[in-house]
């Protein structure tokens, strides 16, 4: 796919899903706009202070634009983004963001909290032979967004709140401690801050090249 360079884009609202008690999935339609897995968009409220960057959970070829989003009550975006309904207009402008694949042939490791699931939704959607093992750290089960997308074999989830689940009790950070991982792979680190200084603390320090590890930042949580 050749470089797409971001431009504004008048859409409108496809459809809005519920996934959690306060995880939520915005559809919107594309515009035609091309883009690679890992990008984001930027959708415009209606002040510039208003404005958010959302990555996109769709697939290269999918035919509309797919955003997973947490509300936050108290934030400028969100509390207006859950409003909206199939029809309503919404700009936004794209595609932006560099948290892309370098190497397809080599294997990856995605560590992600809560909705910084989204670009790895978008890298297997787009390339389905993907050597990709995704470690997801939520709060509750009902917040493993796009579980479906991925192969069993190489996903797992972390829940941190919430007992008796079946899957690994504790945080991503705990679970990378609790086993082996190969320093030649290429790690990914999307979502909290935190998680993300202090997976690329560990990764470093087991001898993990820095060249090697990607991150996106998304919230302190």
């Amino acid at each position: 796919m050749s470089q797409s360079f971001p431009q504004r884009y008048q859409s409108r609202v496809v459809a809005q899903h519920r996934l959690s008690e306060s995880g939520y999935e915005l559809v919107i339609e594309r515009r035609g706009m091309e883009f690679q897995a890992g990008r984001e968009i930027m959708l415009h409220g209606d002040a510039p202070e208003e404005d958010r960057q959302y990555s996109i959970a769709s697939g290269e070829q999918d035919e509309h634009l797919h955003l997973v989003y947490r509300l936050i009550p108290e934030g400028l975006m969100t509390p207006k983004l859950v409003l909206k309904k199939a029809g309503d207009p919404i700009d936004f402008t794209g595609p932006i963001g560099s948290f892309l694949i370098r190497d397809f042939l080599a294997p990856l490791v995605y560590f992600a909290t809560g909705t910084g699931v989204a670009p790895a939704s978008s890298f297997i959607k787009s390339h389905p032979g993907l050597n990709l093992t995704l470690v997801h750290g939520v709060r509750e089960r009902s917040d493993l967004f796009y579980r479906e997308a991925f192969d069993p074999a190489t996903y797992v989830p972390c829940i941190s709140r919430e007992q008796g689940t079946g899957h690994f009790e504790g945080r991503v950070t705990d679970y990378y401690a609790s086993g082996e991982w190969p320093a030649s792979a290429h790690y990914y680190l999307c979502g909290a801050n935190d998680m993300i200084l202090e997976m690329r603390r560990k990764l470093l320090d087991a001898g993990v090249t820095d060249a090697h590890i990607y991150s996106e930042a998304y919230y302190f949580w």
